[in-house]
């Protein structure tokens, strides 16, 4: 664990709720005022699911809704609401009325049909993850209505003060440590989670019951914890990893994943059918063409088919250099290809690119496509006269980035919410119904099937619109060494020659996509007419594994090399659109580090930087960030115990190159963060404030990234007034 922070002689200002800020001039009103219409436009809502339909106490039917988050105007972080799956229906019922502290990030709500653990049956709500003050350290909650269950218990003690709201909230475990990755078995009977419970390093696997649990809890004011059975333990060799996938149908076994690091996991089996669960035992695909060490899967589900209880379908790049969906039955040890692509493989339909998701109901699959940035939806029935034919569904849309929840609980497996993001919109929520679609299913010039779909709106869960919103577009430049890095452009409309900024995204195994915006996006093209640039730098996620793979460990810097291909490229062929002297570069997390290491380098090509809990030093973050996290990340970016990679990592580290940066720089971080401790941070601004203007923001009960309306507001009006003054102004103060 980090050590506390020193701040030493800093002189803080606290300009706004949960601010700190060193050398930071006032805020004018003005650019809050401008930004209200912006930031309300980007509090989009998101889908969490269908709940259950079930019953009441005394017997009476009640319709499952959808779950939807969203972050009001008058609430400091993001709440849970309810509405009827009708989309003809306005009905948006608010559930939770959380400040901060009460709870944060709900990382996931996941309905259950039902739980005894305290004596009594309470039917429906979900087992949420939260955290309480941005560190991380998710614990696991019961959300319940008390119109839902046999009896009304006595509040319990600890459990979260959630009025008005209709809602109860119980504390299931009641530690520091962390706990996610919830999974329901398809009959309700069980409930798996991970935890690093054991030893704070080792993430594993646990199962508990639902119903006829018999805890001995009473329905009474006691806290509770939830007991559990270990199903996944330490292999004792290194850091373990688990995460659990899915139960089968007769419940005998759940599959787990075990994570090396982003682009390396195995699939295992848990027996889970006796007293004590077997070990794990690993899936071996027959016939893949790919190392162990450089496959991954995802999304491993199975079937909903009382035939086939034990057939898997899973994602995995097992086979080519893009992920696909494949089927293994553990019976049979048989694959079945269905969107693989290769020259000696049969495939249903083969797709060059990767599945982005995959979802698995009673009646078909459900997956999307990432074609560049851009989703696409298809589905596959498993039955009937279109039995195994993977058909594109073209929906009626202004294109972008599509997710999905399908209502395969209440026995409906062709119904979906579809959550659509794009420049128009940054989150609304609609409704879909694929089975009408099967009677007129059409062909393309290749043979594959495809659907025309328009979808109903929800008009209480989509976020105002801006009027003159930008259309992205897919620009293409080659790097150092020929190779061809793809980008999201956006260019103000009606302008000619504009200043720009790059604005280099996390990960570094993630994606700018035509959803990928900064909170300030459209306020810089619509206001101050800057052009905005997201470069897919390699080690983006999105492009094959082999791109992926392209910055691991030694090749670091290839990746900065590509930002200043990058600026080489404006400057000699985007002359007539962007001004190559009015060039600022910004980025978070991973993105943090390429802004700080793309300025060591061209810094003479840029006007400003902005670097948001980013890396500064290689070997401090690799031994501070979580425990959790740290295998994986020095298979990454490599071992800081191994002295040559330590060396490597001390010469490229920005904090070791602060000379080299000669133009403004804005740092802001967020002071729980266990990922990227705010020691970077700190430590990043007493040296580099010695050579250059350099302002500092460090976010109260904020971890990595930023969740409350004061923060993201402050921060927003931070950057765009650090932006007038260094990158419009072009003032060297």
């Amino acid at each position: 664990m980090a050590t506390p922070v020193d701040y030493g002689d800093l002189e803080f200002t606290r300009p706004a709720r949960q601010i700190k800020a060193v050398n930071l001039p006032a805020v004018p009103r003005r650019i809050f005022d401008g930004m209200k219409q912006y930031e309300d436009a980007a509090r989009g809502f998101g889908s969490l699911g269908f709940e259950w339909t079930t019953n009441d106490a005394n017997g009476k039917e009640v319709p499952g809704g959808i779950i939807v988050a969203h972050r009001p105007a008058d609430a400091q972080v993001t709440q849970l609401y309810r509405m009827p799956k009708d989309p003809s229906s306005t009905e948006l019922s608010r559930l939770t009325y959380f400040d901060i502290g009460s709870g944060r990030t709900i990382s996931m709500f996941r309905g259950i049909l039902v739980d005894d653990w305290r004596g009594v049956r309470r039917r429906g709500g979900a087992i949420m993850v939260m955290d309480l003050n941005g560190n991380e350290h998710f614990q696991l909650w019961r959300y319940w209505e008390d119109s839902l269950a046999d009896q009304v218990l006595p509040k319990v003690q600890g459990e979260l003060d959630n009025a008005p709201g209709l809602g109860r909230i119980e504390r299931l475990t009641h530690d520091d440590y962390r706990y996610g990755s919830i999974v329901v078995s398809q009959t309700n009977n069980l409930m798996a989670f991970a935890s690093n419970k054991e030893n704070n390093r080792d993430t594993l696997v646990y199962v508990t019951r639902l119903i006829d649990s018999n805890t001995g809890a009473k329905a009474g004011v006691s806290p509770f914890t939830l007991p559990s059975r270990l199903v996944a333990p330490s292999t004792g060799e290194g850091t373990t990893m688990y995460s659990p996938q899915s139960f089968s149908l007769d419940d005998k076994y759940l599959l787990v994943i075990r994570r090396y690091g982003s682009s390396y996991n195995s699939l295992y089996a848990v027996d889970i059918s006796g007293e004590q669960a077997l070990p794990p035992k690993l899936i071996d695909f027959p016939g893949a063409t790919e190392k162990a060490e450089n496959t991954a899967f995802d999304n491993a589900v199975f079937s909903h088919n009382v035939d086939l209880p034990h057939l898997i379908y899973c994602i995995t790049n097992g086979y080519g250099d893009f992920a696909s969906i494949v089927t293994y039955d553990l019976d049979t040890a048989s694959v079945t290809h269905i969107t693989t692509s290769g020259p000696t493989i049969q495939a249903i339909r083969p797709i060059l690119w990767e599945i982005q998701n995959l979802k698995v109901t009673s009646d078909n699959i459900v997956f999307t496509v990432n074609v560049e940035g851009w989703t696409s939806l298809f589905f596959m029935p498993l039955s009937g006269s279109h039995k195994n034919t993977v058909i594109e569904v073209k929906v009626s849309w202004e294109r972008g980035w599509l997710t999905f929840q399908t209502n395969d609980i209440n026995d409906k497996p062709y119904e979906l919410t579809l959550h659509l993001t794009s420049y128009h919109s940054r989150g609304r929520i609609t409704y879909l119904d694929l089975l009408p679609l099967l009677n007129d299913i059409k062909k393309d010039e290749n043979g594959n099937a495809y659907v025309l779909a328009s979808v109903l709106p929800y008009a209480q869960a989509a976020p105002p619109t801006v009027a003159h919103e930008v259309p992205p577009t897919l620009i293409r430049y080659k790097s150092f060494d020929g190779l061809e890095v793809p980008a999201i452009y956006y260019h103000p409309a009606g302008q000619s020659v504009t200043p720009a900024i790059i604005h280099i995204h996390g990960g570094p195994e993630s994606q700018a996509t035509a959803n990928y915006r900064t909170p300030t996006h459209s306020y810089l093209l619509n206001e101050l007419k800057i052009a905005v640039i997201y470069p897919n730098v390699r080690g983006s996620s999105g492009y094959g594994k082999k791109y992926m793979a392209a910055d691991d460990v030694l090749k670091r810097e290839d990746s900065v090399k590509d930002i200043g291909a990058l600026l080489d490229h404006i400057a000699s062929n985007m002359q007539t659109e962007l001004d190559s002297s009015r060039i600022a570069v910004a980025g978070g997390s991973y993105g943090g580090y390429m802004s700080l290491a793309t300025l060591t380098h061209y810094s003479s090509k840029l006007a400003c930087g902005i670097e948001n809990f980013g890396i500064v030093h290689w070997p401090s973050f690799l031994e501070n960030t979580a425990s959790v996290r740290r295998a994986a990340r020095r298979l990454e970016y490599g071992d800081e115990t191994i002295p040559e990679i330590r060396e490597f990592l001390d010469r490229i580290s920005p904090i070791n190159n602060t000379s080299k940066i000669t133009v403004p720089l804005l740092i802001t971080h967020g002071e729980n963060d266990s990922r990227v401790t705010v020691h970077e941070a700190v430590s990043m601004y007493k040296i580099v404030s010695k050579n250059v203007h350099t302002e500092l923001i460090i976010c109260e009960m904020e971890g990595h990234g930023y969740k409350q309306k004061s923060v993201i507001e402050f921060t927003n009006a931070a950057d765009i007034l650090f932006l007038e003054r260094y990158l419009l102004s072009m003032s060297n103060l």
